[in-house]
């Protein structure tokens, strides 16, 4: 029984050790920034609306500020305040 606490202990510490020593040297590689990567700062919104032409709840897309598209039919929905 004390050597299954042993091992144990010992797997434990070496995933504690890989999650949080090992990751550093992850990190570092992708904050060099090459020429060829775009990166883009809006992140957009997946929300579940009424779509008129599939007559079903469906998944939207946020492709601008409350401005949606259905993923299925690519019908846009415009929720903006006028």
């Amino acid at each position: 029984m004390h050597w299954i606490s042993f091992v144990t202990g010992v797997v434990v510490t070496v995933f504690g050790y890989a999650l949080f020593i090992g990751g550093k040297n992850f990190e570092e590689e992708f904050t060099e920034e090459d020429e060829d990567v775009l990166i883009h700062d809006f992140q957009s919104r997946y929300v579940t609306l009424s779509c008129q032409t599939c007559r079903k709840l469906k998944r939207h897309k946020e492709i601008e500020n409350y401005l949606f598209e259905c993923i299925k039919c690519r019908r846009q929905v415009d929720v903006r305040v006028s």
